[in-house]
């Protein structure tokens, strides 16, 4: 569906292998260049809700009362990067993990078991085996959650299972499995919320002493816990002198809680584990909720951005 605003964006030759070979791909740079010019004489942006299955050209209508116009929500949104990004219907949802998240995953005790300087490494595309019967070709590598990922045929027979050896052809490398998850039930990463305790009470004041530093806290984190009051972000910090955006009335030994988004982390240790369709259902609903050109500022943005771009 994003046909329409990336025919406005020219090709370019780039090297991606620095093998010396060029492959051709869009100049999406020329994109972000094009759009910090023209974004200086737009006031701000509007934001819309996309309902279940609502199609680009149905909201760009809506608008904009032009349904060819949807290619701008592609020129404003980051996490829209091509057409397969918007937003996707629960039907449409389930056949997309299907697809992307249709192998299996094979644990070992430890990342050494799959990369290691000294036995080397599995490697993409080649076959794994535990017997003749059960094997699959490896997709992915991933030594931060020990495991590969491998893609079974229809022509195995028989499945892999835990307590069993399984072998790289031509890596040689093998491992016993430890663990078999279905690729979508994977983890994809944990997360950890960033969390102070308040030192002395607090009392319609945006100074707020916490009990120890904390580097993960930075300025325009929302602010959540008992005592906060409507929106509040921290303002500035230093060491354990946190000021928030508003005046607040918090007691002693309060927990905060800072940030609308959690820290990424590999370490499972008192962290919540985030799986591969959790993370895309996350991802698809964030996805939802756009921002568009106001309808006033369209007929100059279209005018110059395809003026701009070709230049």
């Amino acid at each position: 569906m994003a046909q329409g605003f990336f025919k406005h964006i020219p090709n370019i030759n780039y090297d991606f292998k620095s093998d010396g070979k060029l492959y051709q791909a869009k100049d999406l740079f020329r994109k972000v260049s094009v759009w910090n010019y023209l974004q200086e004489g737009v006031a701000g942006y509007s934001y819309y809700r996309i309902t279940e299955g609502e199609r680009p050209d149905v909201v760009a209508a809506k608008l904009y009362g032009d349904s060819t116009l949807y290619w701008t929500f592609w020129l404003v949104n980051e996490n829209l990067q091509d057409h397969s990004d918007w937003p996707k219907s629960q039907q449409l949802f389930e056949k997309f993990l299907d697809r992307k998240y249709s192998g299996k995953c094979l644990v070992a005790a430890n990342s050494t078991d799959i990369v290691s300087y000294t036995t080397g490494k599995f490697t993409l595309g080649e076959k794994v085996s535990q017997s003749s019967t059960a094997y699959g070709f490896v997709t992915d590598v991933d030594p931060t959650y020990n495991r590969i990922t491998v893609q079974i045929p229809l022509t195995a027979t028989d499945s892999f299972t835990t307590g069993s050896t399984v072998t790289g052809a031509s890596s040689e490398k093998s491992f016993t499995i430890s663990n078999i998850q279905n690729e979508r039930d994977a983890v994809n990463h944990y997360t950890t919320v960033i969390v102070a305790q308040v030192s002395g009470t607090v009392s319609s004041s945006t100074s707020v002493t916490l009990a120890t530093s904390n580097s993960l806290i930075t300025t325009g984190q929302v602010v959540t816990g008992t005592g906060i009051s409507g929106s509040v972000s921290v303002s500035a910090i230093n060491g354990t002198a946190l000021t928030l955006s508003n005046a607040q009335t918090i007691v002693n030994n309060t927990i905060l809680s800072f940030g609308t988004e959690t820290v990424r982390t590999t370490v499972e240790l008192n962290n919540t584990a985030v799986t591969n369709e959790r993370y895309e259902l996350d991802l698809n609903e964030e996805r939802h909720l756009i921002r568009y050109i106001p309808a006033v500022y369209i007929p100059r943005v279209v005018r110059e951005f395809t003026s701009l771009v070709r230049d």
